[in-house]
């Protein structure tokens, strides 16, 4: 099963579970989450796909931009 996520249609301000509060994107202008992940470089996150496997569950992000550290 695959899920896509596209986050730039939601209100600014809303809180969403396991993800945070949607911003407006410093680069783009689009909706979105800051991701600050420990072994990748900063982005910022517009639309990702999670599928279900049999050994557990991928998110990758398909639309982002980066972000400066």
């Amino acid at each position: 099963m695959i899920n896509v996520e596209d986050f730039t249609s939601l209100e600014p301000g809303l809180l969403i579970p396991l993800q945070g509060r949607v911003e407006v994107c410093p680069r783009c202008g689009r909706n979105g989450f800051e991701e600050r992940p420990a072994c990748a470089a900063p982005y910022f996150l517009h639309v990702q796909s999670t599928a279900v496997l049999a050994d557990g569950m991928l998110t990758e992000p398909l639309d982002r931009c980066a972000l400066p550290n």
